[in-house]
C-alpha cells in the first residue's frame, strides 16, 4: 500500500505542481500588467504542492506524516483553485495516495502485533 501511495502521490503532486507553476506564471504576467494580486497566495500555493510532493516521497518511511502532507496539499489545492474538473485530477490522486498511506500505517501496526 505504501508503494501505491508513493506512486499516486508523486503523480498527483507533479500534476498539481505543473498547475501551480502555470498559475504562478499567469499571475506574474497579470501583476506585470498592473493588476493587483496577492503574492502570498501564490507563494502558499506553490509551497503546499511542494509539501505534497515531499509527503509522497516520505510515505514509505513515515506513512502518517507523508499521508498528512499529501492530504493537506490536496485540501489546500481545492481551497486555492476551487472544485472543478482541472483540480479534480491531482486532488483525487493525492487523496488516494494519502488514504493508502494511512492504510499502510495500519498494515505496519498489524504486522508488529503478529511478531
Amino acid at each position: 500500500m505504501k508503494t501505491g501511495a508513493l506512486v499516486l502521490g508523486i503523480i498527483g503532486g507533479l500534476i498539481a505542481l505543473i498547475y501551480g507553476l502555470v498559475g504562478y506564471g499567469i499571475g506574474s504576467l497579470g501583476s506585470a500588467a498592473g493588476a493587483e494580486g496577492s503574492g502570498m497566495v501564490t507563494l502558499v500555493s506553490i509551497a503546499l504542492l511542494i509539501a505534497a510532493l515531499i509527503g509522497a516521497g516520505m510515505v514509505k518511511a513515515k506513512p502518517v506524516i507523508g499521508a498528512a502532507l499529501m492530504a493537506i496539499g490536496a485540501i489546500g489545492f481545492v481551497l486555492i483553485l476551487g472544485f472543478n474538473f482541472f483540480s479534480l485530477i491531482p486532488v483525487v490522486l493525492l487523496g488516494l495516495g494519502a488514504l493508502l498511506g494511512f492504510l499502510g500505517m495500519q498494515e505496519d501496526a498489524r504486522q508488529s502485533t503478529k511478531a
